[in-house]
Formats: structure tokens, C-alpha cells, sequence
């Protein structure tokens, strides 16, 4: 039988995230203004797709810190990073068809971030994998 050692499974950089994306998504759905000097180049359909992206995955991913089933807050955890890809990679990519040389900065920053998302995404991944087969044997 496989022995499966968890460690390091809340990152600060990712809690960091998580709550910061709770914060703002809600902040915006309850009227926070947004910056505009970005918030001028994407459309407002996709302005409120980021914010209702950034507050359910941080909300998602802030309850699978607290689960103690391991295999229950991987599955959160992944459902969270499904949404800290899509909203920085949905914003990025109107900031990147707005073709303002400007918004350079927080293109690559919204990239990044949902890079970093899925290869977080992909490591969870792998986790549930171990122990789904874990518990079958």
C-alpha cells in the first residue's frame, strides 16, 4: 500500500492569492470601483465575468484550506484553480486585444498568474490521482 505524505499543501503565495481574489471580486460585485485606467479597456461584460471569476475561486479555494479530508480539498482546490485561470487569463487577454502598449505590465501580470494557476491545477491534479488509486487498493 502507498504511503502519501501532504506537506506544504497551503502556500502562502496561493493563500496569498486566494484571499485577494475574495477581496476584490467582492469588493467589485458590491460597487468597489476598479482602477481606470485599466478597467477603461475591456469590455463590461468581461469586467464582471473577472470579478465574479476572482470572488467564487477565492472563495472555493479559502474553504479547501479548511477542510480536513484531504482528498475533499484537493477537489476544491482544483475547482478553485480552474477559476484563478480563467478570470486572470480572460482579463489578460482583452487587455492584450485592446493592443494598448500601456497595459504591458498587467498583461504579462494576468499571464502569469494564470500560469502559475495551472500548473498549481496540474499539481492537484496529480495529487487526487495518488490517492484515487490509493483508495483502490
Amino acid at each position: 500500500m502507498a504511503t502519501i505524505v501532504v506537506t506544504g499543501r497551503h502556500r502562502p503565495h496561493e493563500v496569498m492569492f486566494l484571499i485577494l481574489s475574495a477581496l476584490a471580486g467582492g469588493a467589485f460585485v458590491v460597487g468597489a470601483k476598479p482602477p481606470t485606467t485599466v478597467e477603461q479597456l475591456a469590455a463590461p461584460w468581461v469586467l464582471w465575468t473577472w470579478y465574479l471569476l476572482l470572488l467564487a475561486s477565492g472563495v472555493i479555494g479559502l474553504v479547501s484550506i479548511t477542510m480536513p479530508d484531504t482528498y475533499r480539498a484537493l477537489v476544491l482546490e482544483s475547482a478553485a484553480m480552474v477559476g484563478q485561470t480563467a478570470a486572470p487569463l480572460l482579463y489578460g487577454l482583452a487587455l492584450l486585444a485592446s493592443g494598448v502598449p500601456a497595459a504591458g505590465f498587467a498583461i504579462a501580470f494576468c499571464l502569469s498568474w494564470a500560469g502559475a494557476s495551472v500548473w498549481r491545477g496540474w499539481q492537484v491534479w496529480r495529487a487526487v490521482r495518488v490517492l484515487q488509486q490509493a483508495g483502490a487498493q
